[in-house]
């Protein structure tokens, strides 16, 4: 099968407005804050740039409003080679943005408004671009959406990996049956819960690769026919911001696995990434290339 691309991102685009605080905000009170920044984010978008940055050709689908916001976010993916065939401006809409809180101490809140571009219909010209690529990259948006794009990927021969951010809408059996769709999963310990379990076991099935992300605590993955998830420590690195190191987490470990690595190796190829990119300020600050990456799993 010959693919127009390594790598698509689909959905999860937005800008952030990045707001510093002396403490987070608590109820009924009133704080002045400091507007740092308007900067191009969403977490499937960070991947895909994350993607670029390590060498795969990369491309994105979704959607931004026809305001100078959207603008910025098409252009910023040019910045960074990933192709954006897929991206859609759509009149009349505004481009979704997420509201980034930080105090003195270098905690954060993440407030996400809904916008109507968060419930756009995937149209039969990016299914078909969908269809072009190694590895589709999104997350469980609905039933609908997983099926449409396991059907994408099925039909080009590529790989499906969806990440369930914390925020994601699915949850319980409904969220179950999406992620039998995927190939590759992504978890956090707050989406183990939307499952209602606390093993990877649990979820992973036979072709499959499960992987559960913990910070500095590390990350654990479970392949199909393994008894038990391997663990991969953190590297202990200067922490500056870990805005966006899972994103840089999981485009690097899906590059990996395109390259032939087995779990193991693409678990500790994806560590190193993340350490990599938690030494820069900002979800694209600092993304790293393959070469930095593998020069970090040198020094250890």
């Amino acid at each position: 099968m010959s693919f127009s691309y390594d790598f698509i991102g689909v959905g999860g685009l937005s800008y952030d407005l990045l707001m510093r605080v002396a403490r987070l905000p608590l109820a009924d009170a009133k704080y002045p804050a400091e507007l740092l920044d308007k900067v191009p984010g969403g977490f499937i978008a960070n991947a895909t740039c994350a993607a670029a940055r390590l060498g795969l050709r990369s491309g994105y689908i979704g959607w931004v409003g026809d305001d100078p916001e959207g603008t910025m976010l098409y252009t910023d993916f040019l910045a960074w080679k990933v192709e954006p065939t897929g991206l859609v401006v759509v009149p009349g809409q505004v481009t979704p943005f997420t509201l980034v809180i930080t105090d003195a101490k270098g905690k954060r809140a993440i407030l996400i408004p809904s916008f109507p571009l968060y419930r756009a219909e995937l149209t039969y010209e990016q299914l078909a671009l969908a269809g072009q690529a190694r590895v589709l990259y999104s997350f469980p948006r609905d039933a609908v959406w997983c099926a449409q794009l396991r059907r994408a990927s099925l039909d080009g021969g590529g790989l499906l990996a969806l990440d369930v951010e914390n925020a994601v809408p699915m949850h319980g059996d409904e969220l179950r049956e999406a992620l039998r769709l995927a190939d590759v999963i992504f978890l956090t310990e707050e989406s183990l819960r939307k499952l209602r379990t606390k093993r990877l076991r649990d979820v992973a099935e036979g072709r499959q690769w499960v992987i559960l992300t913990a910070g500095k605590r590390g990350a654990w993955g479970l392949a199909g026919g393994m008894r038990k998830p391997i663990h991969q420590p953190a590297y202990h690195v200067p922490v500056v911001d870990s805005t966006g190191a899972g994103d840089t987490f999981h485009a690097a470990l899906l590059a990996a696995k395109l390259e032939g690595a087995d779990l193991a190796e693409a678990l500790r190829f994806a560590s190193a990434a993340a350490a990599l990119k938690i030494q820069h300020r900002g979800a694209r600050g600092g993304l790293p290339t393959h070469a930095e990456v593998e020069q970090q799993m040198l020094l250890g």
